[in-house]
């Protein structure tokens, strides 16, 4: 390109920049343009507090603003606009209110979008919401111990439907910058979330942070040794049982070299009638805790599904059954006490009593006269799956014939006697 040509061209650019500022600071035409998200300060906010009213939201509203004047009076940005909305005078429910829009001299206002904006007024309600600790990043083999805030509830305030949005109040350490077995007291910032973790906002809260004292431990895993005493109840076997073997602890590192095992407290299972989860309580050294890591310490014992039980009765109790039409039958000697023992279900045993027994002696098999022992068996008076055993096991029966009256003993029976 040639010197000239450029030249040229320097100087045509020159001049129109010349004419664009002579536009705009001699000729300055008169245009319009539009201020985007105006913030909206709300005014009298004392009034909605001392009504016992809240908004429900954050309480922040933007309207965009067109504007027309001269453009070098035009050249503003949003802070040069004042917008505001008077709360004054809200019922509870949906409200619209009318946003006002003031502009530096030689702007006018030309027109507000939205020039009403929706206000939504609740109940001005406190509630006290749990406060939960949320711990994160904690190093492979250590657990933070001797927990404590400051606030186990912090009372929050606002919007009632925003209030009641509320079902914690989250507490996050990061326990990544913690040094091991080194005391610390840090205070943390608290969230209020909803029942999925959702940040609640445009509520207040008595206590925006709450203090943490704890100490991070080292945790170690240790043999535990649990002694089992007593026997089930009824005559149940012990068919099996599972029971922690080793426990989760921790403490400072110096503390947990001393320790090789841990006892637990006895686990007493005497007289246990239905299989059993008993805690398992390990008996921990001072300055020692037990860990998370071993979630619920429990034993569980399996019994047998039957038992046995011992009632007290007597030979009174025992019937004679499957008599000979030509024979009768009736014990001999005096009444003797009877041990009678019951086995069954659980569920058949249970509350049983003498009463519920039927002893019998059973005559099948028996064809004449004479005097025999009978076994003593047994059953249940309403139909239970039982067995049943008596000591002494066995009666004495005396069986005789039935008489019967012959011929010869009629006619020598006078008559009308």
């Amino acid at each position: 390109m040639e010197r000239r040509e450029i030249i040229d061209r320097i100087i045509a650019a020159a001049i129109a920049i010349g004419l664009w500022f002579y536009v705009i600071s001699v000729v300055n035409p008169p245009t319009t343009v539009t201020i985007r998200q105006v913030p909206v300060t709300l005014l009298n906010e004392d009034y909605l507090s001392e009504s016992k009213l809240a908004i429900a939201g954050d309480g922040k509203y933007t309207v965009d603003v067109e504007l027309s004047g001269k453009r070098k009076d035009l050249i503003l940005t949003q802070a040069d606009l004042t917008a505001t909305a008077d709360l004054n005078g809200l019922l509870p429910g949906q409200n619209y209110i009318t946003v006002k829009v003031t502009s530096p001299g030689n702007t006018t206002v030309e027109e507000i979008r939205t020039e009403k904006i929706q206000v939504y007024v609740d109940e001005l309600v406190a509630s006290e919401k749990p406060v939960e600790l949320a711990i994160l990043n904690v190093p492979a083999g250590t657990e933070l111990s001797a927990i404590e805030l400051d606030y186990d509830t912090i009372s929050v305030s606002g919007a009632k439907s925003l209030v009641d949005m509320v079902d914690r109040i989250l507490v996050t350490v990061d326990a990544a910058d913690m040094a091991v077995d080194e005391p610390e007291r840090m205070q943390l910032a608290v969230t209020p979330v909803d029942t999925e973790g959702n940040t609640v906002k445009a509520v207040n809260m008595s206590h925006p942070y709450v203090t943490l004292s704890s100490t991070l431990y080292t945790v170690k895993s240790v043999p535990l040794y649990t002694r089992v005493d007593g026997e089930p109840g009824m005559g149940l076997e012990l068919m099996s049982s599972n029971i922690p073997s080793s426990v989760s602890i921790k403490g400072t590192l110096l503390d947990l070299a001393k320790i090789n095992y841990i006892d637990a407290e006895p686990l007493d299972i005497e007289g246990i009638t239905a299989n059993a989860e008993l805690e398992v309580v390990p008996i921990l050294p001072d300055g020692v805790e037990l860990s998370a890591e071993n979630g619920s310490m429990v034993a569980t014992f399996t019994l047998s599904e039957q038992g046995q039980v011992t009632l007290e009765s007597d030979t009174d109790a025992v019937v004679v059954e499957n008599i000979p039409e030509d024979l009768e039958a009736a014990l001999s000697g005096e009444s003797v006490p009877l041990t009678v023992m019951v086995k069954g279900s659980i569920a058949d045993i249970t509350d049983i009593a003498a009463e519920d027994i039927v002893l019998f002696a059973d005559l099948s098999g028996i064809i004449e006269p004479g005097e025999y022992e009978i076994p003593i068996s047994g059953r249940s008076a309403d139909g239970k799956d039982i067995e049943v055993a008596a000591v002494p096991a066995s009666v004495t029966v005396t069986v005789t014939a039935v008489e019967t009256e012959t011929e010869e003993d009629a006619e020598e029976t006078p008559e009308g006697e």
